[in-house]
């Protein structure tokens, strides 16, 4: 399922506002907006256009550092959310303060946050926005971000499970340490690290956009966009040992749909038992309690 973000445009206070000592302007204020990379061609001094500009430039970056957040929205219930998010472009040409405002969802409005901020690490100097008799300025911006989200009728937020959490994925690393992700009442994500068939807390995160940008996970999950299956978990059922694997889930195309594959495993030899392409029909079969956690 792809996220439709249906509306990004950029609106620009009007008034002064001042913040930690620093005077920053709004559109009105200035007499040419800032240059954003991709934006090059167009003259500063068209506000409008160079709004436009920035704005189509914003929504291509949000969306590759938004995935994830769609899953979670379902997860929680929510088809349709909104946030605005304020950001500055300081007359150094860089991207700060980002925040989100009141009245947002705050699924979105902190994923959207988290990304901006990423976006921020990534862009090169900005040439800032300039006054009349050519001074830099901070500019002020404020960012509304609809996310629309299909409505189907098998979702996961339909299945009541009967524990609390349930395994999404499990990170390995190089030590043989192993991090069970998992989903929190439909909502966060908690990680444990496994170790020795002992479970250990280590934390909650609200997004996996945010156990992202953490390490060790964020080097991990890196290395699992390398290959196109991750283990989900593995254990015994009915005396025979099992593995789950889940396919194409950091995959950036409807060509490459998400499945999981069950395997038995078997004096070391492998041998594939069944696939799923639902959610529902995996949550309808015996091998769901071996996601479950207590």
């Amino acid at each position: 399922m792809k996220p439709l973000i249906s509306f990004l445009s950029i609106l620009f206070f009007g008034n002064f506002i001042f913040s930690q000592s620093h005077q920053l302007y709004t559109e009105n204020k200035v007499k040419e907006m800032p240059v954003f990379p991709g934006c090059e061609t167009v003259d500063p001094q068209d506000k409008k256009d160079m709004t436009k500009c920035i704005a189509a430039n914003l929504s291509d970056r949000l969306l590759q550092n938004m995935k994830g957040v769609d899953e979670f929205l379902i997860h929680s219930g929510i088809y349709d959310a909104r946030a605005d998010v304020q950001f500055i472009i300081s007359k150094e040409g860089i991207l700060f303060g980002m925040k989100e405002m009141e009245g947002s969802d705050p699924i979105l409005g902190e994923a959207a946050v988290m990304a901006m901020e990423k976006i921020a690490m990534e862009l090169p100097p900005i040439r800032p926005a300039k006054l009349k008799d050519g001074t830099v300025v901070n500019l002020v911006f404020q960012i509304p971000i609809h996310y629309q989200l299909e409505k189907k009728e098998e979702k996961l937020a339909d299945f009541i499970y009967p524990v609390d959490e349930i395994v999404l994925f499990t990170l390995l690393d190089e030590a043989e340490l192993r991090y069970e992700i998992r989903l929190y009442k439909g909502k966060d994500i908690k990680v444990y690290e496994i170790k020795d068939d002992q479970f250990s807390f280590l934390g909650k995160f609200l997004t996996l956009n945010e156990l992202e940008s953490s390490e060790p996970y964020k080097s991990l999950i890196e290395k699992c966009k390398a290959s196109d299956k991750i283990l989900v978990t593995d254990g015994f059922l009915e005396k025979e040992f099992f593995e789950i694997y889940i396919y194409n889930l950091f995959a950036n195309s409807e060509k490459e749909p998400v499945f999981v594959e069950v395997v038995k495993v078997d004096e070391k030899k492998i041998h594939s038992i069944t696939k799923f392409e639902k959610e529902a029909e995996f949550n309808q079969s015996k091998f769901a309690p071996l996601i479950y956690r207590e």
